[in-house]
């Protein structure tokens, strides 16, 4: 069964509207791990909520009042932490990275690995933006560095009041590039350039697409086949968590 965080992100990640329930499972994303600290008073004050809003969001997920839903993400947040360390604890990354098709050897590219480990671990906050499939695959990377403390979220241009700033790290992940001939016109006026920008791409031509310069690039090499990019997306983010884990966990 899916631990609770995780269900609130595929609401959250397929969502369509900047309604309530939307602002109420980005407020939990924000503070996931701090959840215990809440009452139901204090997290309607912080979050600026109504309490029927709060009860219609935990009742949607099976719960009829916040102090259950409460328990639920506490205990789901400790099963979730087992399970990371059961997972991470003997994992060698070394096989991984040599399946990776890229085009910086492998010692290049673990620096640059570790070199966004340690952004991830200086910024506040974690952007994930592209097309469906390949942010879809990016579902576990998000829930175990929101389990880890982390702000992990999806841009969603329905959001007015969202803006970049200079404690986000962006992760934008397109094969082709398509995605930012669409995406960088909403993005510009919203400040991305301030923000950390991490591109993941087959089509290296888009690193300065519109005057917007990417700050890290993972070239994945191939000829723009969507499935085959969409395996390598999925294991460079499990490269960069497991990574993660094991520099600032273990």
């Amino acid at each position: 069964m899916d631990i609770l965080i995780s269900r609130i992100l595929k609401y959250l990640n397929g969502c369509l509207d900047d309604d309530y329930m939307y602002k109420i499972g980005t407020f939990l994303v924000k503070n996931y791990t701090k959840i215990c600290h809440y009452s139901l008073e204090k997290f309607l004050k912080e979050g600026h909520f109504q309490e029927y809003e709060v009860l219609d969001f935990c009742q949607h997920l099976g719960f009829y009042n916040f102090d259950d839903f409460k328990q639920t993400l506490m205990i789901d947040h400790q099963l979730r932490n087992d399970q990371i360390q059961s997972r991470m604890l003997n994992v060698n990354i070394d096989q991984m990275i040599n399946h990776v098709e890229k085009s910086r050897n492998n010692e290049e590219f673990i620096k640059l690995i570790d070199e966004l480990c340690e952004l991830i671990f200086k910024k506040e906050r974690i952007i994930i933006i592209g097309a469906l499939y390949p942010t879809s695959v990016a579902v576990d990377f998000q829930t175990d560095l929101i389990t880890l403390g982390k702000e992990v979220v999806e841009y969603h241009q329905f959001d007015k009041d969202f803006e970049f700033t200079e404690n986000d790290i962006v992760i934008f992940v397109t094969a082709t590039g398509r995605s930012m001939k669409s995406y960088m016109p909403k993005l510009k006026p919203k400040n991305i350039c301030v923000a950390d920008l991490v591109l993941i791409t087959q089509n290296i031509k888009y690193t300065n697409y519109d005057n917007v310069c990417a700050d890290y690039v993972i070239h994945v090499l191939g000829k723009f086949d969507g499935i085959q990019f969409n395996y390598q997306t999925m294991m460079i983010l499990d490269i960069l968590r497991i990574r993660y884990y094991q520099k600032y966990y273990l």
